[in-house]
C-alpha cells in the first residue's frame, strides 16, 4: 500500500506539472512556444574570411536571428546534414548543379509564386529554373554574380599585347575543389572557338567529351600550359589560386618556386578580391585576344552564388526574400570593403566610382553578347568533379592528347544522363 501511494503521488505530481508548464506557456494569453519554429536561421554559403564578416554584419544590421557557416567544402558538409537530418535552412552554393540535384530529390522549397523573389528583374540565364520530375519550378535565386571570360594584369604596365607560356599567373590549388581554375580555362576555349549553342549542349551532357570542339578546346589549353618545357603546367600545379598566403593573390604576390613575376591572370572578376591591397592596381580586358585559336568574343561567362530553401518556415523566408531583393542587394553592396555584383536588373544601386568596377557592371549587364553560365557549375556534381580532376591529371601528363581523361569524364557522365537536369545556360 505504502509503494502504491507513493506511485499515485508521483503521478500526480508529475500532471500537475506538465498541466503548470502548459499553462505557464499560455500567460497573457500568449500560445505555447514552437521551438521548431523559433530557432535561428541556418545558413550554410561559401564565404569566410572578410567575405564572411561582411555578409554576417549585413544579417545582424537587419535584426536577424542566425546562425551561419560558411565552408570551401560545401558538397562534403552539405550531404552529411541532410543525410543527417538536419540540413541548413538556407544554402548559397556557387553554381546550380548541386542545387538542381536536391530538387530533383524533393528536398528544396519551390520558390514560384510565393513572392520569395522578384522573377521580373532576372533576365536569362539568371532566370532561375529547372526541369526534369521537379517541374519547370523555380528553386533557387543568384544573390551574387561574377564575370568571367576575362585576363587580369598590372595597369601601371598597361594592357599587354601578348602573353607568353611563363607570364601566366596560374595556381590549380584550393581547399575544397582543386582544378577547377583548370576548368575556367577549358570553358572559356569551347565558349569563343565553338559558340555559346555548342556550349549550352555540352553543358547539358548533350555533347559527349570526346567531341570535336571539345577536344580542340582542351588541346589548345594544354598547348599553351605545356610550351616552353612545361613551365606553367609546373606552377599551376604547385601554386594555389589564391596565391602564397597573406601576399595579395598570384598577379601581385608571385609564385612558388621561380623570382618570375608572371604578368596576366586568366580568372573572373572575384580576383579583385584576392589582391587585396593591391586591387586599385589591377585592370582587366577580355579574354579572347589570348585564347589560343580565338579571333572574336562570341560570348561572355558569368558565374553566380544561389541561394535555395531546405525549409519555408516564416523566419528563413524573411532573410531569404531579404537577400534576394533589391534593397537587400544594395545594402549588401553598401555594406561590402570591395565590390559585390549582382544579377537583379533592378537593383538601384548608385553608380560605382571606380571606373574598374562600372566596367563589370556594364558587361554584367551587357546583353549584346549572350552571357553563359559558368558549364562546371551546371553540370551534375559527380560529372563537375570528374572535370576538376582531369584538368589536374591532364596538366601532370607528358602529351596533349587529352582523350584518355575525357573518356573517363564521358563514362561518368553517360550515368548522370539519367537523371532529370537543367536548361537554361546561356541568354
Amino acid at each position: 500500500m505504502i509503494r502504491t501511494s507513493r506511485l499515485r503521488r508521483v503521478l500526480m505530481t508529475a500532471a500537475v506539472g506538465a498541466v503548470t508548464a502548459v499553462l505557464a506557456g499560455c500567460v497573457g494569453g500568449q500560445p505555447p512556444v514552437d521551438e521548431a519554429a523559433d530557432r535561428p536561421v541556418t545558413v550554410l554559403g561559401p564565404w569566410t574570411g572578410t567575405q564572411q564578416d561582411t555578409f554576417e554584419e549585413l544579417l545582424r544590421s537587419e535584426g536577424f536571428d542566425y546562425v551561419y557557416q560558411g565552408t570551401a567544402a560545401q558538397r562534403e558538409v552539405l550531404l552529411s546534414q541532410v543525410q543527417a537530418g538536419t540540413p541548413p535552412d538556407i544554402v548559397i552554393m556557387p553554381g546550380p548543379g548541386e542545387l538542381a540535384e536536391y530538387a530533383a530529390e524533393g528536398r528544396l522549397e519551390p520558390l514560384d509564386g510565393r513572392g520569395l523573389y522578384e522573377p521580373e528583374h532576372y533576365d536569362a540565364p539568371w532566370t532561375p529554373r529547372a526541369t526534369g520530375e521537379s517541374g519547370r519550378r523555380v528553386y533557387w535565386v543568384p544573390v551574387r554574380a561574377a564575370l568571367k571570360s576575362i585576363v587580369w594584369y598590372r595597369a601601371a604596365n598597361g594592357r599587354p599585347e601578348s602573353v607568353g607560356a611563363r607570364e601566366w599567373c596560374v595556381g590549380m590549388g584550393d581547399d575544397g575543389a582543386a582544378g577547377w581554375p583548370g576548368s575556367d580555362w577549358v570553358e572559356d576555349l569551347l565558349l569563343q572557338t565553338a559558340g555559346p549553342r555548342t556550349y549550352a549542349r555540352w553543358a547539358r551532357g548533350e555533347l559527349e567529351w570526346t567531341a570535336e570542339p571539345v577536344v580542340r578546346a582542351w588541346t589548345a589549353w594544354g598547348t599553351l600550359m605545356k610550351a616552353d618545357g612545361a613551365g606553367p603546367a609546373r606552377w599551376a600545379l604547385l601554386n594555389d589560386y589564391r596565391g602564397p598566403a597573406g601576399e595579395r593573390g598570384l598577379l601581385f604576390g608571385g609564385r612558388v618556386e621561380t623570382d618570375e613575376r608572371c604578368v596576366a591572370e586568366h580568372q573572373g572578376s572575384f580576383a579583385r578580391d584576392l589582391y587585396e591591397d593591391a586591387a586599385g592596381r589591377a585592370d582587366y580586358t577580355p579574354s579572347t585576344p589570348y585564347l589560343p585559336g580565338t579571333t572574336v568574343t562570341r560570348a561572355r561567362e558569368v558565374s553566380g552564388d544561389f541561394a535555395a530553401l531546405f525549409d519555408d518556415r516564416p523566419k528563413a523566408r524573411e532573410v531569404f526574400g531579404f537577400l534576394a531583393s533589391r534593397q537587400g542587394q544594395r545594402v549588401w553592396a553598401a555594406a561590402s570593403e570591395s565590390p559585390v555584383y549582382s544579377a537583379n536588373s533592378a537593383r538601384g544601386m548608385p553608380r560605382p566610382e571606380d571606373p574598374v568596377t562600372r566596367r563589370i557592371v556594364r558587361d554584367l549587364e551587357d546583353t549584346a553578347l549572350p552571357r553563359c553560365l559558368d558549364a562546371s557549375d551546371v553540370m551534375p556534381p559527380a560529372v563537375r568533379d570528374a572535370f576538376y580532376n582531369a584538368a589536374l591529371r591532364y596538366l601532370a601528363a607528358d602529351g596533349l592528347d587529352p582523350l584518355p581523361w575525357l573518356r573517363n569524364i564521358q563514362k561518368v557522365q553517360e550515368f548522370e544522363k539519367r537523371r532529370p537536369w537543367m536548361t537554361g545556360i546561356c541568354g
